[in-house]
């Protein structure tokens, strides 16, 4: 299949999507539904340990490249790295371009766990992003959707560019730079040239179209004809889902996307400004709480700007936060279903700034701003697949994008810190997909969280109108920040979050009518925590300087660093935590 002619000009955004690993604490237009009773035909095999991209996993499959058209000799799987508990691994070599599989190749890695069925569905889970791997499903995801679909096979690939499927990095993620193993703004112009020059053959082909097509070849590979296959993509995943459905509309018998990515709707040049719209609303519950509304007042909104305002002036000086960072805490923070709370009285503390205050702030910036593993995670490869087909067209200037940053109370700051790399970055030419959304019948599950600051609900909705056939449902959980499938607690008892047990039982019987009775038992809004308050400010309330209690005093694994690619410190702590 050849890909279509490129449109030059189309150049838009994908704000920077990841998904959450770790649980909540406290085709054809098929519509069969999986049969994880009656077996079919094996596929694939079992292979010896070898050095795979990276150093590590199990060396590629018998048969070459492999494509979409190609080779269809089974995967010859092997042992994994540690992460990768109870899973077999690969490593295929695939063409760099597909429409010239005689030219040179690149290796992607990809792991699965067996359900010990020997002829099981398979759901091929697409991470977040752009930019992370798939070994981030190993923190959490895997073992919950495997506990509840025990007959499915789990696959887990790593996206060209990532983890260990021919990684994109710049000398910036070197933890001895200066912003440790994050790209700072003076470092991506260096990352531009480095790439350019070290990678120059690859950057054409390391785009959302070819890593479509890889998912193609392998799942080609990696089942049986008549096999039931899922697909499940998280975030950034679910556009690249998407992608998928335009190259291969007749494979897939049903289709999750979570965190919805509508194409042409959702732009990461205007990440910046999109986080105050659902951190508005969620201003709104903590007016309508006498616990929230004692500390912010009746205009929650209000009170944020205008402390945002008294650091501008000075105010709180030697807290050591000013506005800027304040708005990219407050964007991390947000992120989490309760760590968002935390987002509230951080500027309450900065306001009073007593001198508790000021202990309690340094404590918080002491576990905050520790480096952590990126686990896989490419800042190159976001930058390249962002700026190349998923920016806004004309693009915004530096200037504007500074503009946008700067009036915002909640903001990672992300395009303000890569204002200047758009115009420097080797981008690749978007082509006919960009733009479009595929045709389909097959059986759809979209997902998303009310109060989602990185695929907010209004631009998510936009999906439900392409996809409206039968069996084709647009669920909104009320409250849930990004990544429902973790941040979804319940009060049933089971620490299974309501969008994994949404996602599962749609998974398991696509032509039934989606399951969403666990949204009646969410866990209530909470604007007191007192196991927050331990680990981020080590005192007994978020708002107040009381005593830290031994009940709620953090242990050392709670006070970790946790291991988590950009923009997730939040939401993997509070599933951590």
């Amino acid at each position: 299949m050849h890909r279509p002619l490129s449109l030059a000009a189309s150049l838009l955004a994908l704000a920077p999507l990841v998904s959450l690993a770790a649980c909540e604490d406290d085709g054809s237009s098929s519509t069969s539904t999986p049969d994880t009773t009656s077996p079919t035909s094996s596929v694939g095999g079992s292979g010896g340990a070898g050095g795979g991209a990276g150093g590590s996993g199990a060396e590629g499959g018998a048969g070459g490249s492999g494509g979409e058209g190609g080779q269809s000799a089974p995967i010859v799987w092997g042992p994994c790295p540690e992460s990768y508990v109870d899973a077999e691994c690969a490593t295929v070599p695939m063409p760099l371009d597909h429409d010239h599989p005689e030219g040179a190749t690149i290796d992607i890695f990809v792991a699965r766990r067996l359900s010990g069925q020997p002829d099981a569905p398979q759901l091929w889970m697409l991470e977040g992003g752009p930019g992370s791997s798939g070994e981030a499903f190993f923190y959490g995801a895997v073992d919950r959707f495997a506990a509840l679909m025990p007959g499915v096979d789990l696959y887990v690939p790593d996206h060209r560019g990532t983890g260990r499927s021919g990684h994109l990095a710049c000398d910036g993620e070197d933890p001895a730079s200066p912003g440790g193993n994050l790209i700072v703004a003076e470092e991506w112009p260096a990352c531009a040239a480095q790439v350019a020059t070290e990678r120059a053959a690859d950057l054409p082909f390391l785009d959302v179209t070819s890593a479509a097509r890889d998912l193609g070849a392998l799942i080609a590979r990696a089942s049986a004809p008549d096999q039931p296959v899922l697909l499940y993509g998280l975030s950034y995943g679910s556009y690249l889902a998407l992608r998928y459905l335009h190259l291969f509309p007749e494979r897939l018998n049903a289709v999750v996307l979570e965190g919805v990515v509508s194409p042409g709707e959702l732009f990461v040049s205007q990440l910046d400004q999109v986080n105050d719209l659902p951190a508005q609303a969620y201003a709104a519950l903590c007016a309508a709480d006498p616990t929230c509304s004692s500390k912010l007042g009746p205009d929650p909104w209000a009170r944020l700007g205008a402390i945002a305002a008294m650091l501008d002036a000075g105010h709180c000086a030697a807290a050591g936060i000013d506005r800027r960072m304040l708005r990219e805490i407050m964007a991390g923070l947000f992120m989490g279903w309760r760590t968002r709370l935390v987002s509230l009285a951080l500027p309450y503390r900065l306001e009073r700034c007593a001198a508790e205050d000021l202990v309690a702030i340094e404590h918080f910036k002491t576990l905050w701003f520790e480096p952590y593993d990126l686990t896989g995670f490419s800042q190159a490869l976001e930058v390249h697949i962002d700026v190349s087909e998923l920016w806004e067209d004309p693009a915004p200037s530096a200037a504007e994008l500074e503009a946008r940053a700067d009036a915002a109370i909640y903001s990672p700051n992300w395009a303000e810190t890569r204002r200047d790399v758009y115009p420097l970055w080797p981008k690749y030419p978007a082509d006919g997909y960009t733009l479009t959304w595929p045709e389909t019948d097959v059986p759809m599950l979209m997902l998303n969280g009310t109060l989602d600051s990185q695929t907010h609900l209004t631009q998510a909705e936009i999906a439900a109108s392409h996809f409206n056939g039968p069996h084709q449902t647009f669920v909104a959980v009320p409250n849930a920040p990004h990544v429902v499938s973790a941040q979804s607690p319940t009060t049933l008892g089971d620490n299974v979050p309501c969008g994994t047990r949404i996602i599962a039982n749609f998974l398991l019987a696509p032509a039934s009518p989606v399951d969403t009775s666990c949204i009646a038992a969410l866990r209530p809004l909470e604007f007191e925590d007192a196991t927050r308050a331990a680990v981020y400010f080590g005192t007994g309330s978020v708002w107040e300087n009381v005593p830290l209690s031994a009940s709620a005093a953090p242990t050392a694994a709670s006070t970790a660093a946790p291991t988590a690619p950009p923009l997730r410190r939040a939401w993997h702590d509070d599933a951590q935590r």
